[in-house]
C-alpha cells in the first residue's frame, strides 16, 4: 500500500488499492484451477477409478487373541479337516448351548390383585351402610386399598413379582 506524504490515504486511494489486489487474487485462482496447455496431452480423458472384481472370500471369521493377548481376527478354512481337539470343543459348546424352557407364573400376583379388588368393593359397601363416625375410619381405609390396588395393578409389578421357573 502506497502511504501518502502525510502518512494517511485517502478512502478512494484505499478503494483502488483493495481492488487492485482483488483482481490479482482472482486471476491467481484462475490459473490455479486451469491446467498448463504444454502438460496436457492429446486428450482430455481424466483418469478414473475402476472397479475390479475379485472372487469372493470363502471361510468364516472370527475374534481372537494372539500370543501377547492382542485382538486378532481368526480365520478358519472350510475345506480343511477340522481337527479333533477342535470338534470336541464344539461337542462341548453344543451340549451348553441346549435351551432352556422356563415359565413366568403371575397366578400369586393376581390372586393378590383381585383380593384387594374385593376388599375395595367391600369397604365401598360397608361405606354406603356405616355410620358418620365409622364413615370416615372406612374411608380412609379405602384410600389406602386403592393406592395400595393403584401401585400393584400394572404390568412391572407382576413382571417383578413373578415367579420364574
Amino acid at each position: 500500500m502506497k502511504i501518502g506524504t502525510d502518512g494517511i490515504n485517502s478512502i478512494p486511494e484505499q478503494e483502488r488499492y483493495a481492488r487492485l489486489h482483488e483482481a490479482q487474487d482472482v486471476k491467481k485462482a484462475e490459473q490455479v484451477g486451469k491446467p498448463d496447455d504444454s502438460k496436457v496431452s492429446g486428450s482430455n480423458a481424466i483418469p478414473a477409478d475402476e472397479f475390479i472384481p475379485s472372487d469372493p472370500v470363502k471361510g468364516l471369521y472370527r475374534p481372537g487373541k494372539d500370543a501377547d493377548g492382542n485382538p486378532k481376527i481368526d480365520y478358519i478354512d472350510p475345506k480343511k479337516d477340522v481337527s479333533p481337539e477342535t470338534k470336541a470343543d464344539d461337542k462341548v459348546s453344543s451340549d451348553s448351548k441346549k435351551s432352556e424352557s422356563t415359565t413366568t407364573d403371575t397366578n400369586k400376583v393376581d390372586r393378590e390383585i383381585e383380593k384387594l379388588k374385593e376388599k375395595k368393593a367391600r369397604l365401598e359397601q360397608e361405606i354406603r351402610t356405616a355410620e358418620d363416625a365409622q364413615k370416615k375410619r372406612l374411608e380412609q381405609e379405602l384410600h389406602q386399598v386403592e393406592a395400595e390396588l393403584a401401585q400393584k395393578d400394572n404390568d412391572n409389578y407382576r413382571r417383578q413379582n413373578a415367579v420364574v421357573s
